[in-house]
């Protein structure tokens, strides 16, 4: 057992693939959740130090809904996470330079 799992994180890989969830019925619609799976495993190192990374991302895609005549279409959901992370990250940068202008006036 532990010889497969070295060799499983000896060998890196990656994953993208979206999985579909159980569905819904509301009304007379039926809703499937879709989320999109994201993965890295790899290891480094040399003799004397042993490293692993594992990292794992899911995310929602949008939903699949099936109307009742039959009809399929799917649904897109933004990433406002993301959205909001690069709005903070921005500010974060322009808070720094705004301290180093007036540390720079100051002396």
């Amino acid at each position: 057992m532990v010889l497969s799992v070295q060799h499983l994180f000896r060998t890196g890989s990656r994953i993208s693939q979206n999985i579909v969830g159980e569905p819904l019925e509301i009304g007379a619609r039926t809703i499937r959740p879709v989320v999109q799976l994201s993965s890295w495993r790899g290891t480094g190192g040399d003799a004397s130090a042993d490293g692993a990374g594992v990292q794992l991302r899911v995310r929602p895609a949008g939903v699949i809904v099936l109307e009742p005549e039959g009809r399929e279409h799917r649904v897109p959901t933004s990433d406002n996470t993301r959205l909001v992370l690069w709005i903070l990250a921005g500010i974060a940068l322009l808070v720094a330079v705004a301290c180093e202008v007036v540390a720079r006036v100051l002396r």
